[in-house]
């Protein structure tokens, strides 16, 4: 699994470290880890509704702290469950952006067990590197 839940860290939130190969493959990692987080069964969600994200940064950080955010965003907004379908990031030193297709579909009680209710991305523990070629993200989740 991409992702794992990490306990121990905090005992009112939710933790998790993503992983991949790419920073691609990172973020779409931490994305469904987010909607782990909000949904039992993630794979349940079917890709219905579609919305495209553009996101500028100032460090690869910032720009995947961005993206959880946007799709807590829709989910709050709109009662939109995210994942990524496709995501390209680009840049280095200071000036990162990414594309990024979402799909999923409005929160159906009937079929999506909620888990918890994620509120937004905190800073502590925060954390995203590169390490032998694969790139590692610590997150923690207000919930």
């Amino acid at each position: 699994m991409p992702w794992v839940f990490l306990d121990g860290v905090t005992t009112a939130d939710i933790a998790f470290r993503a992983s991949g190969g790419s920073l691609e493959e990172l973020f779409a990692s931490a994305v469904d880890a987010v909607v782990a987080a909000m949904v039992s069964e993630p794979r349940a969600i079917l890709p219905r509704d579609q919305r495209l994200v553009s996101l500028r940064a100032e460090s690869v950080e910032m720009l995947l702290y961005e993206l959880l955010e946007a799709v807590i965003f829709h989910k709050d907004a709109e009662g939109l469950l995210l994942r990524v379908a496709v995501v390209e990031v680009h840049g280095e030193r200071g000036e990162w952006s990414l594309t990024a297709t979402l799909r999923g579909e409005r929160i159906d009680p009937q079929r999506h067990e909620r888990a918890s209710d994620v509120k937004a991305v905190t800073l502590q523990g925060y954390a995203v590197w590169q390490a032998g070629g694969a790139w590692t993200a610590d997150v923690v989740l207000d919930v």
